[in-house]
């Protein structure tokens, strides 16, 4: 635990050199928030989304995802996959700090980045944008599953690319078609059933699907989580399977 302690403030210290990265992680999804809040539209009842309006609903959600999606597909595998081409993982593994600590401390990190670009978009909704206050009982455990659900995503890239360059170009095969069927292009309500469908049975998607249900105080949807538990099991099992610190 010590040794998580020191190697998560150390990973914390190279963070905050590269601020840039880690901020527009942070700001981005309150830019979007803003953005799309400002409108009267935003805050009247909409009637494809049960009658809630899309400052409580579909515009957080977005908002959230957007920033679980960049930790998760671009920040942490990037940075693993830079730190196996610099040999740095290596190193760690002839010493008693074992390269699993250096994981955790990214874990950490990563998950700290998220949650702070959540209280942003949550102190700015609710104080600036009439957003209601959302019930924390459900967001919090759909947060954490989602974490669960994704950041295996990321480790399953950083154990299969060999550079940082590798890591980015999945990331950014993964991010597209996981952005378009999540709702970030074309909103989930506005598309066909077929493309919802599809998007229902993808990890980002079934994430914004859960958060946005959360959010507006409604229980996510059984199979979205469900979805959210395979990913968890099976990108898990692959990044455990393929993980290599060379």
């Amino acid at each position: 635990m010590r040794a998580l302690t020191r190697l998560t403030v150390i990973e914390a210290k190279l963070m905050l050199r590269e601020i840039a990265g880690p901020a527009f992680t942070i700001l981005l999804p309150a830019a979007l928030l803003v953005i799309f809040g400002l409108p009267g539209s935003a805050h009247e009842a909409d009637p494809a989304l049960g009658g809630h309006r899309g400052i409580d609903t579909v515009i957080p959600s977005m908002s959230i995802m957007v920033s679980m999606a960049m930790v998760a597909f671009f920040m942490l595998p990037v940075v693993l996959a830079t730190y196996r081409e610099k040999g740095i993982l290596r190193r760690f593994a002839t010493t008693p700090v074992r390269p699993a600590v250096m994981l955790g401390a990214q874990l950490v990190l990563n998950v700290g980045v998220v949650l702070l670009s959540i209280v942003l978009t949550l102190v700015i909704g609710v104080a600036a944008l009439d957003m209601h206050l959302p019930n924390l009982a459900l967001v919090i455990p759909t947060f954490v599953l989602g974490v669960l659900g994704l950041f295996p995503i990321g480790l399953l890239v950083s154990a299969v690319a060999g550079s940082a360059k590798a890591a980015t170009g999945y990331a950014l095969a993964l991010w597209f078609p996981s952005a378009f069927f999540a709702g970030l292009y074309v909103p989930v309500e506005w598309m066909p059933a077929t493309l919802r469908r599809i998007g229902d049975f993808t990890p980002l998607g079934a994430f914004r699907q859960a958060i946005q249900a959360a959010w507006a105080g409604d229980f996510p949807h059984p199979q979205h989580l469900a979805v959210l538990a395979a990913g968890f099991l099976l990108a898990g099992g692959l990044a455990i399977r393929f993980y290599r610190v060379s």
